[in-house]
Parts: C-alpha cells; structure tokens; sequence
C-alpha cells in the first residue's frame, strides 16, 4: 500500500492537537484548582480575622460557647459555615463546634492543614492573635471547593472535548483543499498525450510547490534536450554510415562478378577502405558520445600540456613522413594545467589528425604552447586550403567539413575537441594561420599550483 501525504498529514496534525489538547486541560484543571484553593483558604483567613475583631482583649472566664447552628443570610442555604474552635493562650476552649471534635492544640504558628472526620476531608487553618491571648481554628470541608471545581470546569471540558471531536475532521478537509493544486499537477500529467510532460510551473502554482515544478521543469528539460540531441545524433549516424555500407556492399559485388585477379584485388582494397573508414566512424561516434556524457572529469591531475602534445607527435610522425609533412613544436614551458590526460591526448590527437589530413604533400603542420595571463594556449597551424569564409560559425558541429576541404574525415573530429575543451573550461578558436592554412587555438585555465 502506497503512502498517503493527506493521511500522513492528518494524522500528525491530529496528533498534535490532541497533545496539546491534554496539556492545555491538564494546565487548566491545575490553574483553576490552584486559585479555587486560593480563595477558600483566604476565606478561612478572613474568617479568622473576623473573629479575633469581635473577640475582648482579655479572655473572659466561663463555660465553652458554641455557635448557633443557622444561616445569617437566608438565601445563603447552600453554602456551609466554617467550623471555629477558639482556645485562650492556656488551651482552654472557648468556642467548640458541632461538625468536628475539639482539635488537637499544638501552639504552632499560623500554617494549614487537612484532617478527615466523619468521612469527610476539612481544611483547616490555624494561628494567634497578634498578643498570643487566642489561638484559633478555622476549617471548612474541602467538598465544598470540590464542587466548585467541577462546575468551573465541566463546561470547560465540555467545550475543549467537542472542540477536540471536530478539529480532525476540520483538518482533514482542510488539508484535502489544500492539496487539491497537487491533485490538478498529477491529474494534468495524466492526461498529457505528449512524449514529455509540459510546463508545470505556472501562476496556478502555489508558492510551496514552485521549487518542486520548477524542478521536474529542469529535468524535463534536460530530457528534452538529451532526446533531441539523440535523435539528431542518430540520424547523422545513420545518414553518415549509409555511404560508406553502400560502397562496401558496391565493391563485395563487384568483386564476385569480377573474373580477372587483379580487378578483385582492386575492388577489395576499396572495400577495405570503405571498411576502414566506417570503423573510422563508429569509432568516433562512440567516443563522441562518451565524451559529450560525462559532466565532470574523474581523473584530474596536474600535468604539463607539451607532454601530451609530444606523445601525440610521436604517435603521428610515421603517418607525417609518409606525406612528407613536417612536424613542429615550439613551447615555453609555462603550460600547466589541470585535465584528464586521457581526455587530452583524444584532443591533442584529433588535432593533429584534422592538421594531417587537411594539409597537402609536402606540407608543414606546426603545434605551438605556452601559457600568459592565466591562461595555456595551444596552437596547431597548418599549410592546407584553410577555412572559408562561412565555416567558422559551424566549426565543432557534427559532420560537418569546411568547404574544399582535403581527405576523407568524417566531420567528427572538432565536435570530440570542442566537447572535450567545454568539459576542461576551455574555448576554441579558428582563423587562418600564419602557414597560409588553418589555426585552431585550445585556450584552457593554467594551473599556478599544484593541488593540495
């Protein structure tokens, strides 16, 4: 069974309230027991008082008085008068009481205190006058303070009970209108027909679902964008492929109608050729794919350019010799940077393939390094035909060959660079080189220092 937000919600908020319910009655009943025992005791105070106002200054001799048993107030039929015992500074009682036997006479200083008589619990308060010649008892039972409470409190009760019955429901519908902007979202999604899902951040949008919308929007965008760049990549395979599939297939035909030798060797090794370049291909689309995939680099390091840019020169030389195309290095040795060498060398590499197959017999290709102003600069020169006029804008993109351009190069090779430089932080540049050919300038950050 799948999660429910709104039941979750609910059940929490629920449990809450009726946390905060208990506390809030728990502290009521606490308070107003504190202050309805506050006010009996200060009754039995003034009581006291009252008393020792009416009492002589000098205890008279005589027998034990007893206060008549009826109401002052005739109304007053309900509440019941405080039992007072009152004894002289020797102990003697002069005032006893019905409703509790004589109290014990300890002489203590005024404080209260509880006895149990007859079944029933009495408050007693006790203390002297202010010349120690009468020392009285003031008690008064505690169902009297009881009742009091529970009619202060029943409607209280009452009233935070129900309150307590109708806040869930309250809250469960609550919560599900306040959900309902969520509900809309799913219900649009659902009923989307389109590969992808539409905008969802709009003014609709409640200000708490905006990161959330605002969120799949990005990511949905993204998947747009890797769709559409797999669907042109796709068809540029394809469209690229089918030439060279078209001549291996013309060739292996040509081949089995062939009756002489020397016409099936011919058609084999343009069949082989054809082969070589579509290797040549996928190859390149594969790397172009993996490269253009990755987000950050894993393998960073601190390295020197020129070494790369050595290593690659010696894996072409044999290829530049048997054009009869020389090679050049010129560096200043201030080239460090930060990189994946393995990355690197795929640009260096492909580079100097484009510089090697653009230039003519008998051509020059020369790489320049050096680093200025923050900055590594690395410069390949080539003596070809150079770039046209209209190439620039469209230098880096797939398949793409500039206008007159020499060999059989799939297009591939400046989207490798150009993907690869982006993920160094790097940037591309294209003019026409001193040599009268092509200039590709890689401008990738200098590394001053080496990492911690």
């Amino acid at each position: 069974m799948h999660p429910s937000l709104n039941r979750r919600l609910v059940l929490r908020l629920a449990a809450g309230i009726v946390l905060v319910w208990c506390v809030a009655t728990g502290w009521m009943a606490w308070r107003s027991l504190h202050e309805v025992n506050e006010i009996f005791d200060q009754m039995l105070v003034r009581t006291a008082a009252s008393v020792f106002a009416v009492m002589p200054e000098t205890p008279t001799a005589g027998s034990t008085a007893r206060l008549p048993d009826k109401h002052v107030i005739k109304s007053d039929r309900t509440a019941q008068r405080p039992a007072i015992a009152l004894r002289n500074a020797h102990g003697r009682l002069l005032i006893d009481n019905e409703e509790l036997p004589a109290l014990h006479f300890d002489r203590d200083d005024a404080h209260f205190h509880t006895v149990t008589y007859g079944k029933r619990r009495w408050r007693v308060f006790q203390r002297w006058d202010r010349e120690r010649q009468y020392w009285i008892q003031v008690a008064a039972p505690l169902d009297e303070r009881n009742e009091l409470m529970r009619k202060l409190l029943a409607p209280t009760l009452l009233a935070l009970l129900a309150l307590l019955v109708l806040v869930p429901p309250t809250v469960f519908v609550g919560l599900r209108g306040g959900l309902k902007p969520l509900r809309r979202l799913t219900r649009s999604l659902a009923a989307s027909t389109m590969p992808l899902i539409p905008v969802l951040t709009d003014a609709q949008v409640p200000v708490e679902l905006g990161p959330f919308t605002r969120a799949v929007d990005c990511l949905v965008e993204r998947l747009r964008v890797g769709l559409e760049h797999e669907r042109h990549f796709t068809a540029d395979a394809a469209h690229e492929l089918r030439h060279p599939l078209a001549a291996l297939r013309l060739e292996l035909d040509l081949v089995g109608r062939s009756e002489e030798a020397a016409a099936r060797a011919q058609h084999l090794q343009r069949a082989q050729h054809a082969l070589d370049r579509m290797q040549r291909l996928v190859t390149q689309l594969l790397m172009l794919a993996r490269v253009e995939q990755l987000t950050e680099l894993a393998d960073v390091e601190r390295l020197r350019l020129v070494s790369v840019v050595e290593t690659a020169l010696r894996d072409l030389s044999e290829r530049a010799a048997a054009r009869s195309i020389e090679l050049s290095l010129d560096h200043d040795g201030n080239d460090f940077v930060r990189g994946s060498r393995g990355l690197l060398d795929i640009l260096v590499q492909n580079l100097l393939d484009n510089a090697l197959r653009h230039a003519p017999e008998r051509g020059q290709v020369n790489v320049r390094v050096g680093g200025a102003a923050d900055r590594v600069t690395l410069e390949v020169n080539d003596n070809g035909a150079g770039f046209a006029s209209t190439d620039p804008a469209q230098l880096g993109e797939r398949f793409h060959r500039p206008a007159g351009s020499l060999g059989e190069g799939s297009g591939l090779g400046l989207s490798i660079v150009r993907a690869i430089a982006t993920l160094h932080h790097g940037q591309l540049e294209f003019d026409r080189s001193d040599l009268g050919g092509a200039r590709v300038r890689l401008i990738l950050p200098q590394a001053t220092a080496a990492p911690p």
